[in-house]
């Protein structure tokens, strides 16, 4: 029944956040225009490099931690005493390479963007998913993008610049951190240690799941990166708004993720055909909201960018639908990753994720090259198709026995029986 509960809030709650955004999106991406809207998205990108260990893979490793049962307080304070230590290093490198290689104005708009360093590491979000509390992260979300939403339409709307939009983005964050820290810290104590060895000890458990976390932020935001430098800030801004509509409908597919991230964690091991029904249920179910999402963003691909964006951004249409791909065939990836994370094989979850990584890496500095805009378009659907592949390879590995062969997955009678156990303790 708590699943039942996660997943519909999860798809509830984060369906109201994605209206707002899809309300704030179009409003942003006409006033800025391509070449402004671009100019954000790529400061964006560059501040997330300056915060490379901040958010180092905490939301995964501190959800497996906390469902060991570690003593919240404990765990909390050991990962936000890493990150504040992190952010001090993130901001010395930021004020050296201001001085040093960044122009003025550069320099402040990346110092200004940086602030949202402070409300990632006060974002427990791993808390609430140990805690089989999802609707807490959702409201929370939910929470920023009404405020995000409201400055937007006020601050913003009367003075459009691209710094007025970094504020916004920073409150929205603090918004988010506060909705989520506050609630633990007014029952919880949070244990702080500074100490360096103690955090290198943190470090060294956390770093398989930090490098697979960053690996997957690198496999999207080098495209972004890559394209501002190869071609233009307008190219940026005209992929970055298709990036953004995929973003919004892969958030589906990641709210089944969360939903079924508890239950991945406790069970997997088990090896009764229970069991092996839930797992069947959970594959198809990401299968085919991928299928479906898939299908409905290719044939409609035009209408949404000309609806969203206007004719500014008809160059978007032809990326949305190379994207429509990678819709059909992620899910399987985070699927693959949910069960390594779940059998704690982090060794081959961290494969699958720098393959991903390096697959970007390579595809962006070739394509984009040769091809241009419609090249940044490609990468995505590249690293899919490979990753699927490395995924199929890692869960072979692990399948030696249990519930965990592929044929267990794709079973019409383990799908049968998971549905029929569901609707029984449902009824």
């Amino acid at each position: 029944m708590r699943l039942i509960i996660n997943f519909i809030s999860k798809i509830g709650v984060d369906s109201f956040s994605r209206l707002i955004g899809f309300i704030t999106l179009p409003f942003i991406t006409r006033t800025l225009g391509p070449e402004g809207y671009g100019a954000y998205s790529y400061l964006f990108v560059i501040v997330s490099y300056y915060g490379f260990f901040i958010d180092f893979g905490y939301l995964n490793y501190g959800t497996n931690k906390l469902c060991e049962k570690e003593d919240s307080g404990n765990g909390i304070g050991r990962m936000l005493s890493l990150q504040i230590l992190t952010a001090i290093i993130s901001y010395a490198v930021i004020v050296l390479s201001g001085l040093i290689f960044l122009d003025k104005d550069k320099f402040l708009q990346i110092l200004l963007f940086s602030l949202i360093f402070i409300p990632q590491i006060i974002a427990i979000k791993y808390f609430y998913l140990a805690a089989n509390k999802l609707y807490y992260n959702s409201l929370a979300e939910l929470s920023g993008q009404v405020i995000y939403a409201v400055l937007v339409f006020t601050f913003f709307s009367m003075k459009p610049e691209i710094n007025i939009l970094i504020l916004i983005a920073v409150i929205q964050a603090f918004v988010i951190g506060l909705v989520l820290f506050i609630p633990y810290i007014r029952k919880n104590k949070v244990k702080l240690n500074l100490s360096l060895r103690d955090n290198l000890n943190t470090l060294k458990e956390a770093y398989k799941l930090g490098l697979s976390s960053k690996a997957e932020g690198i496999t999207s935001s080098f495209i972004i990166l890559i394209t501002g430098m190869l071609l233009t800030e307008q190219a940026v801004g005209l992929y970055n708004a298709s990036f953004k509509i995929y973003l919004i409908l892969l958030t589906i597919i990641q709210g089944l993720s969360y939903a079924m991230m508890p239950l991945l964690l406790k069970n997997v091991k088990q090896t009764n055909s229970d069991n092996a029904g839930k797992l069947s249920v959970i594959f198809y179910s990401f299968i085919t909201a991928g299928f479906v999402l898939s299908v409905m963003t290719f044939i409609f691909s035009d209408k949404i960018i000309h609806f969203m964006f206007g004719n500014d951004y008809a160059d978007s249409i032809a990326i949305l639908r190379w994207f429509s791909v990678t819709l059909f065939l992620w899910p399987f990836v985070m699927f693959t990753g949910l069960l390594l994370l779940a059998l704690n094989e982090f060794g081959k979850l961290l494969i699958l994720s720098l393959v991903s990584m390096i697959t970007s890496i390579l595809f962006s500095l070739l394509l984009i090259n040769v091809y241009g805009l419609i090249g940044s378009a490609m990468v995505l659907p590249g690293v899919a198709i490979i990753s699927t592949v490395t995924g199929i390879i890692s869960l072979r590995q692990c399948a030696d026995g249990g519930n965990l062969k592929f044929t267990n997955f794709i079973s019409p009678l383990n799908l049968y029986n998971g549905i029929k156990d569901i609707y029984l303790r449902v009824r």
